[in-house]
């Protein structure tokens, strides 16, 4: 992680900056928040994924105030996307604001650091995805400058371990 974002409090600019390991507690706050049906078992194994692979993966912050976070994205770099154009993707991963924190630009502004790390490895495109019945992330996302590539569904039924269905 070595890029740092800062804009004073004075300015009416909200602060985003790179992760730090002290926001660990307040990161696992907001995924949860995110992803409310993830253990904090697999919340801790993604996380440790962001933190030991900082060539391909960063994460920035929304600090409301020292020690307390308001949002966050993830933000890596994939081999190939859906709908891309490059072999290089960056992907948003996660990316969430507090809901009183909203309607602040808040969420424009986390973005806007993900795109900037995403241009310094060299790639031209970045990829996000959202639950299909998600209309408030689908909005955000339009209103970012994505645009829908494709809608899918996905499937899984799981087997017995003798094969059968």
């Amino acid at each position: 992680m070595n890029m740092m974002m800062t804009a004073p409090k004075t300015t009416g600019v909200p602060v985003v900056r790179q992760l730090q390991l002290t926001d660990h507690a307040e990161w696992l706050r907001l995924r949860h928040a995110l992803w409310p049906n993830c253990s904090d078992d697999m919340h801790v194994l993604e996380m440790r994924k962001f933190l030991d692979h900082p060539e391909q993966t960063e994460v920035f912050v929304y600090e409301t105030e020292p020690g307390k976070l308001g949002g966050f994205v993830e933000v890596c770099v994939r081999d190939r996307v859906d709908g891309s154009y490059s072999r290089r993707v960056g992907y948003v991963e996660g990316w969430y604001v507090e809901p009183d924190q909203r309607h602040q630009m808040i969420g424009r502004h986390l973005l806007k650091a993900a795109e900037k790390w995403v241009a310094r490895q060299g790639i031209t495109e970045i990829a996000s995805d959202c639950d299909i019945d998600d209309e408030s992330a689908l909005r955000v996302h339009l209103a970012t400058g994505f645009r829908e590539t494709f809608r899918l569904v996905h499937f899984l039924k799981r087997i017995e371990r003798n094969g059968r269905g």
